[in-house]
């Protein structure tokens, strides 16, 4: 739903300037809607440093981020593991690939007057 901000008509041409809300679209996931649910373990390809695995917890529970259960039973490891978004995985660990990155706004340059006498000032007061 835009709207007109400015219009106006100039050289025969009639100018239009609309605005568009900004619409925050949610991240994609790798499986369409559904959102990819996984260990730090399966994320990092192997085991993490001692305690990597409670300060991710931390870390979700702060962000709000989706956090799910699940049991295992392998030759090294049986019990329950913790499972996260792999987007909030991708912020945690510094590789988000899904937001939108920002770009510094540029920074009004300095101008220097060369001839700063009122010689050529042709104002009559």
């Amino acid at each position: 739903m835009s709207r007109i901000v400015a219009t106006w008509a100039e050289n025969g041409m009639q100018y239009t300037i609309t605005a568009t809300p900004i619409a925050e679209k949610p991240a994609p996931t790798s499986s369409g809607n559904k959102t990819e649910m996984i260990s730090v373990f399966e994320y990092l390809g192997g085991a993490a440093e001692q305690g990597t695995g409670e300060k991710v917890y931390k870390y979700a529970t702060k962000s709000g981020a989706k956090i799910e259960t699940k049991e295992v039973s392998t030759a090294k490891y049986t019990g329950k593991i913790m499972l996260y978004e792999r987007q909030m995985l991708d912020v945690y660990f510094n590789k988000d690939t899904t937001s939108v990155q920002e770009v510094p706004a540029p920074q009004p340059q300095q101008i220097e007057l060369l001839d700063n006498t009122y010689e050529h000032d042709d104002l009559p007061f």
